[in-house]
Order: structure tokens, then sequence, then C-alpha cells
């Protein structure tokens, strides 16, 4: 495994962070019990040191599980979860405010079985709550070492940008990593987002490396990506990977391409993408899985390098996209 210095902090995280968003029991691609202790195990002994979680994920089951395996092995890993989405019928149980940040990161710490948390990010951009009272809150938390670093996830360069604004000129603690969408399917983060963190030093921590397992080519059936149904719901008709990717002819082409450049290099077509967005300059790419195998393929794409004439090949049919990675 190879480490990396986390954007402008002193702590360093595993090149690859495994998402923790399969880890509960909401849907059928996720997993419970025993079956995700398997997964999380093997990303130990593989080196991973850097968890990703959010409260919301099957409402706050993730991050028991997270919490019940790193028992023991606390102060050797990265906690990352994440604020924002409903967790309760209340008015006030969402969002930014100083109300819901307390309750939420309490009610974290205590399913993570914690006192603190390494990361603690914002899940989404609060159009209700001022960004000041919002970062008030969380200088509080890092301030009162609940939390040691906070960090964004999807949402405007302009947001971004006028957070780190607040944060430099009323001196609150100030967004160290930003957790976008990113991948070769979907670059639009490319013209503002991605060149901000890079100016600020921000560390950046894509999520859907392989969107939703699309680049790992197991929708492609020789000349176009195609789902169903019985994709259970993750790039199934209606869900937001399937609006996002499928029935694109740059997608299409994009993945055949993947395919061949993996079948070149004699690897998968995951480990094309995941060694595509190292290669972009991320800090630790998220990824998520239910299977030990899959995690094994994707921690294998560290030693796999994408030229830059590949990576040219590889991007050329991109084209740019309306929908956003925002929602």
């Amino acid at each position: 495994m190879d480490y990396v210095r986390f954007g402008q902090t002193g702590i360093k995280v595993s090149r690859i962070c495994l998402g923790c968003m399969t880890f509960g029991n909401r849907s059928p691609w996720m997993v419970e019990g025993e079956e995700a202790a398997k997964v999380l195990r093997r990303a130990w002994d593989l080196g991973i040191n850097f968890y990703d979680t959010a409260d919301v994920y099957s409402t706050g089951r993730s991050e028991e599980i997270v919490g019940d395996f790193l028992k023991g092995r606390r102060e050797d890993a990265v906690v990352a979860t994440k604020v924002f989405n409903p967790m309760g019928e209340g008015v006030n149980d969402q969002g930014l405010s100083s109300k819901h940040l307390h309750h939420a990161l309490g009610e974290s710490l205590r399913r993570l079985g914690t006192d603190y948390v390494d990361l603690y990010q914002i899940h989404r951009w609060d159009y209700g709550t001022p960004i000041e009272e919002t970062l008030s809150v969380l200088s509080e938390f890092v301030s009162g070492a609940k939390v040691r670093y906070i960090g964004a996830s999807s949402m405007w360069a302009w947001q971004f940008a006028k957070a780190l604004h607040v944060s430099d000129t009323k001196g609150y603690a100030r967004f160290v990593s930003m957790q976008n969408l990113y991948n070769l399917l979907y670059r639009e983060e490319e013209r503002e987002m991605i060149p901000l963190c890079m100016d600020e030093k921000i560390a950046v921590i894509p999520w859907s490396a392989i969107a939703a397992g699309i680049l790992s080519g197991k929708y492609f059936d020789g000349s176009r990506v195609t789902t169903s149904e019985k994709d259970n719901g993750r790039v199934s008709p209606g869900s937001m990977a399937h609006s996002r990717y499928v029935g694109k002819a740059s997608s299409d082409e994009i993945v055949r391409r993947t395919l061949e450049v993996a079948s070149n290099k004699g690897v998968s077509a995951s480990q094309v993408a995941i060694a595509w967005l190292l290669g972009k300059g991320v800090t630790a790419p998220i990824v998520g899985t239910t299977k030990v195998e899959h995690l094994e393929e994707f921690v294998g794409a560290l030693s796999v390098k994408v030229s830059p004439e590949e990576a040219k090949y590889l991007e050329e049919p991109y084209t740019p996209q309306n929908t956003t990675g925002h929602v």
C-alpha cells in the first residue's frame, strides 16, 4: 500500500479509501454482519487505513459496522463521515444548522464508538443555512477535539470558494478536502473544482471511481453499455447512474477503450479506471464493494500506470454533460 499526505494536513492516508456505503441493510447490493467484516478485514490487511462513511448510509447502520470493526484499531485508522441528509422526520433532522450539526455529530460518534472523527464532511451544500453558521459550528468541533479536520462534498466550485474565503476572513476552521464525483465518464469537475482544489492544496477524494461498476465493463455488450431492472437499482433504469451514463455514445466508446487498454496491459478495466484517476493527481479514490476479490482488484490498480498517450486515448471521446454530480 502507498500512503500520501492528506492535502495540507499532517496525516497520511492510504492511496485507496474504502467507501462504506455498501455496508448496511437498506438495499440488495449491501452486506451486513460477517460479509461486511470480511471486506473490512481484508482492507485492513491490505494496508487501507482510510474509511469513508456517512450518517445517512443505511440510517446509521454503516457507521455502526465500521465502528464495531475498528474497536482496538481506532488510532491506526483515519475515519471520515458525513452530515446533511435527513436522519428523521423532524423539520430540523437534516441540513447544516447549528442545531442539527451538534445532534448529528453526537449520534455519529455514538454509532462509531469513538470520541472523535478524523474527517467530518458536509455531504452537500445547505441552501437554507448561512455557510458562516455552519463553519462556526464546525470550528467549535475542531477546537473541542471532537473533529480533527473538516471536509466538503459535491457542490459548485463557487460555493467551495466562498466557504474557503469565509474561513480565511473569519478565522474559522478550513475545509481540507473535497469529495466529488469524478471518473472517466464524468469529468465536469475538471473545469473549475479540480483546478481550485489543486491551487488551494485541497485533498481530492473522488467517489464513484468506476462509475457504479460501469467502467468495469460488466454492463458492456460489445458495442454499448446496457442495463436492466435486474441490476437491483444501482444502474437500472431510473437510477442516477443510469441517467448519467447509459445511452450516451461517449460512455459506450470510453468503456470500449478502457477495456481495450486493459486487455493490452493484461489488467482489468476497473484497474485502468482507477489508475487513470490516480494519474490525475487525486489523493485517494473512494471505492466501495461487497466482495473481497473486487477490493483486491482495486488495490492492485496502484501498480498499474496509464501513460500520457493512453490517458489521451481514454479521454478523447468524452462529451460534456448537462447533469451534475451534486445531486
